[in-house]
């Protein structure tokens, strides 16, 4: 919503801009200094949010390689032991949503 008339208290009151209403009076005021009144920009970042983003830092943080499972992995292989699960292999081959690969 655009507001055209700025001077309208009642309007700016509505969307909670106290400073500008602070403004608006000191002008009524003959005030010169203008530097001691200041509008400040907020923003609230919701839980959601700050979760994707810690995961995604924690992501974007871990090895590429995990070198424990890597080599648990080769000493399966090595004693003979390693036995993969070949339908959990061929479902998430065959799965059509990425998130089913993971």
């Amino acid at each position: 919503m655009k507001i055209n008339n700025t001077t309208n208290l009642e309007a700016l009151k509505a969307y909670g801009t106290n400073a500008a209403e602070r403004s608006h009076q000191a002008r009524e005021a003959g005030e010169k200094n203008q530097n001691t009144i200041s509008i400040q920009d907020k923003i609230n970042i919701s839980a959601k949010v700050k979760m994707f983003q810690d995961i995604k830092h924690a992501a974007l943080d871990a090895p590429e390689i995990r070198t424990e499972k890597v080599e648990q992995a080769r000493q399966q292989i090595e004693s003979g032991t390693y036995r993969p699960d070949y339908t959990v292999i061929s479902d998430k081959l065959l799965s059509h949503s990425i998130s089913a690969k993971i």
